[in-house]
């Protein structure tokens, strides 16, 4: 329903402007297509600059193979993780990046400024310890790279992959400060401070070039993303997020999505509400934008928003597109907005023990003075491998056994040599000596004693007797 008003308004206002004339002229407005730029831009979003006629991009049939699948996200809460890891993001941070990267001059697609931009964006990636990669495509007459920084998940039974990422290339006229230097500085920024971090699921930290041509990169990148099955839940696309004139505008900051993904700008949301104190911006949902890199995530399927800057960049796709003309305090804001989104979104942890195991398995009613056998199953953040500990409930335990891999059950036996009930519990430590907490605990009764069992089998076999017996008469 959104769309749909945003499209009638649209129309609506340029049907208007269609009939402003000149004063004291009866020629329509000479204007009328600067007037319809701006309206398109301000309602729908950036439009990539370099393209052919300025035309939508090519609607490629993309698709999905299978069903994203993932758990509903907790309800946002203050993390003093998150705060701490927002608070690192500065204006100094967020420079340090942009002077480096406009610094190679037009970072046009195809040329050698684009590649060196790449080159410094890999290396970056590749020196905080992530894994990195670069993704070649060619479209159009044209080719390039993505960069790619993979940041593993810990949860090895998840398969949840979430997204923050922006183009660096830019138009041929412009340094790109703003569009999209603002962009990947702040996903340069959340790749840096969360991989003093560990996350439950995987995070990915994903540069694109040819969008300025029609968004080729990320055609690519999806594309690839489908063939391999790639769950992907979110994707959070930040093109233009530091441009404000005025305090009011600084506080502020738009979003586009999709019905399916309205999820996320809610979760987004609930994020700059609780976070407020941190951050210190508004989120305004705003509807429908195929402008940017999100556009083929959205086609392929998989959730996606776009944050872009409230007042838009009078200085887009031009020369005076430079750090001069940014507010780096509101492009920081809407960093850590973004930053703490993802960081929520993927679950951020400092953990480093392995996890807590699984209830032990095994009989609970048995007999004391016999042997029986349990077993249990955890993992190990950094697949170390594990020693477990076994508490039986009787002030006997196991000792440390082990190592064992990581993901592997394992068993430990126990006989208890007096009647009652007792409580079965065990914990885990790495090689490196973190343990975990201990797990919820298994009851197990052992009532029978030797002499009652006796006598137990000895009946049975009479009744059995008596029972053919009474079958022969």
């Amino acid at each position: 329903m959104r769309k749909k008003i945003y499209a009638v308004l649209f129309c609506i206002t340029f049907l208007t402007a269609s009939f402003i004339t000149v004063q004291g002229s009866d020629i329509p407005n000479p204007n009328i297509k600067q007037h319809f730029d701006l309206l398109y831009k301000q309602i729908i979003g950036p439009i990539p600059g370099e393209m052919k006629n300025d035309e939508l991009p090519i609607r490629y049939e993309i698709t999905p193979s299978f069903e994203v699948y993932y758990n509903e996200p907790e309800p946002v809460t203050l993390d003093d993780n998150i705060i701490a890891l927002i608070n690192q993001v500065d204006e100094e941070l967020l420079l340090n990046y942009l002077e480096n990267l406009t610094a190679f001059g037009p970072r046009v697609t195809g040329t050698s400024a684009c590649e060196e931009a790449g080159e410094y964006i890999y290396n970056e990636f590749v020196n905080l310890g992530l894994e990195v990669r670069y993704q070649e495509w060619e479209n159009g007459g044209f080719s390039g790279k993505n960069i790619e920084a993979t940041m593993h998940g810990v949860d090895n039974s998840s398969n949840e992959i979430y997204i923050i990422c922006a183009h660096y290339d830019s138009v041929s006229t412009s340094p790109g400060a703003d569009d999209d230097g603002s962009g990947v500085a702040a996903v340069m920024a959340s790749a840096k401070l969360m991989s003093t971090f560990l996350t439950y699921h995987t995070v990915r930290f994903v540069t694109f070039s040819g969008e300025e041509q029609g968004l080729y990169g990320s055609l690519h990148y999806v594309e690839e993303a489908l063939e391999n099955n790639d769950n992907i839940v979110a994707v959070l696309n930040a093109d233009m997020i530091g441009f404000a004139e005025t305090p009011e505008d600084a506080s502020y900051v738009k979003i586009f999505e999709d019905e399916e993904s309205e999820w996320l700008t809610n979760y987004t949301e609930d994020i700059s509400q609780q976070y407020n104190d941190f951050i210190g911006i508004e989120v305004i949902p705003s509807g429908y934008s195929w402008g940017s890199d999100h556009y083929y995530f959205w086609q392929a399927g998989y959730n996606a928003i776009f944050y872009f800057e409230y007042n838009y960049n009078d200085y887009y796709h031009t020369s005076g597109d430079t750090i001069e003309h940014m507010d780096l305090n509101y492009a920081a804001k809407n960093s850590k907005l973004i930053l703490a989104t993802l960081a929520e979104i993927s679950e951020l942890t400092t953990q480093q023990s392995p996890n807590k195991p699984v209830k032990p398995n095994g009989e609970i009613n048995g007999k004391y003075g016999e042997e029986y056998k349990y077993t249990t199953i955890t993992t190990d953040p950094q697949n170390d491998e594990i020693f477990y500990f076994f508490d039986w409930g009787d002030g006997t335990d196991s000792g440390w056994v082990g190592p064992f891999d990581s993901g592997v059950t394992v068993e430990a036996s126990h006989k208890w040599t007096e009647k009652g009930s007792y409580s079965i519990i065990v914990k885990a430590k790495d090689t490196e000596g973190h343990e975990s907490e201990w797990s919820e605990p298994l009851s197990v009764s052992m009532p029978k004693t030797k002499i009652i069992n006796y006598f137990s089998i000895r009946f049975n076999r009479l009744f059995t007797l008596l029972d053919k017996l009474i079958s022969i008469l």
